[in-house]
């Protein structure tokens, strides 16, 4: 399937859980649709949800996102995918992993996060179904490194109130076994009803990158324009006319 790098990068999506006790800080729940042209298919559902841990002996937020196709999509496409990513209360990364099930693709992408006085490091690993390493590589930046969940709580912290549509953020965000540029690109308001009957005033951020010289939009977030800006629909563009469509239900 043409989507398939375009999911495992979103959801792009669990062993090192340390076994403290979880409070729930927040909890989304969406219903997935599969977007062909205008045609649009119930798929699945996801959901995305806080806790908070201890992890390595440090107080730390988990982010979690499961995304699960139903028995009528997995017969064109099965996805099983989730998503963790550890964070201090202030904001600095700590650790990353994706578990990947799309279609017959199988793999676990892992990256542990550090600094030291000049780098903020990034250390990826992929291993295949089987649990053998595939893939290694450690990255350096000056600034700090995304993950996928962490790059959508910065898109709900945004503030927007003084800002024209085409303000732009870049972020150095994990990829695989990559570091790459992702774009994100406030371009105005919009309403937008959800499956639990609500209509939303949302502000759209659309996160984009740059493939072969060539910018390409690859996710549009729908938060709401106020103090909690919480997710109301996230788009997940794969290309060719095809698209996951996550909206709250």
């Amino acid at each position: 399937m043409a989507g398939s790098r375009s999911l495992s990068f979103l959801f792009s999506t669990l062993l090192l859980l340390l076994g403290a006790a979880s409070v729930n800080a927040s909890d989304y729940n969406f219903n997935l649709y599969l977007g062909l042209g205008p045609i649009k298919i119930p798929a699945g559902t996801a959901r995305l949800y806080d806790t908070k841990v201890a992890f390595n002996g440090r107080n730390a937020i988990r982010t979690t996102m499961e995304m699960s196709t139903g028995s009528a999509a997995d017969k064109v496409f099965l996805l099983r995918d989730t998503i963790e990513s550890y964070n201090t209360p202030d904001g600095e990364s700590l650790y990353f992993r994706k578990i990947v099930h799309e279609g017959k693709k199988h793999n676990v992408e892992t990256a542990i996060f550090s600094k030291n006085e000049n780098h903020f490091i990034a250390n990826l690993t992929i291993y295949n179904g089987l649990g053998e390493k595939t893939s290694h590589s450690t990255q350096w930046r000056n600034t700090r490194i995304f993950d996928l969940l962490s790059m959508i709580a910065f898109t709900q912290n945004i503030d927007t109130s003084d800002s024209e549509p085409g303000r732009t953020e870049s972020l150095p965000m994990v990829n695989g076994n990559m570091v790459v540029e992702q774009y994100l690109v406030y371009t105005g308001n919009k309403k937008i009803k959800a499956d639990n009957g609500r209509t939303y005033d949302c502000m759209v951020i659309s996160v984009r990158d740059y493939k072969e010289g060539k910018e390409r939009e690859t996710v549009k977030a729908y938060v709401t324009n106020d103090s909690k800006h919480t997710p109301i629909q996230l788009d997940i563009i794969l290309g060719a006319g095809t698209s996951i469509k996550a909206l709250l239900k």
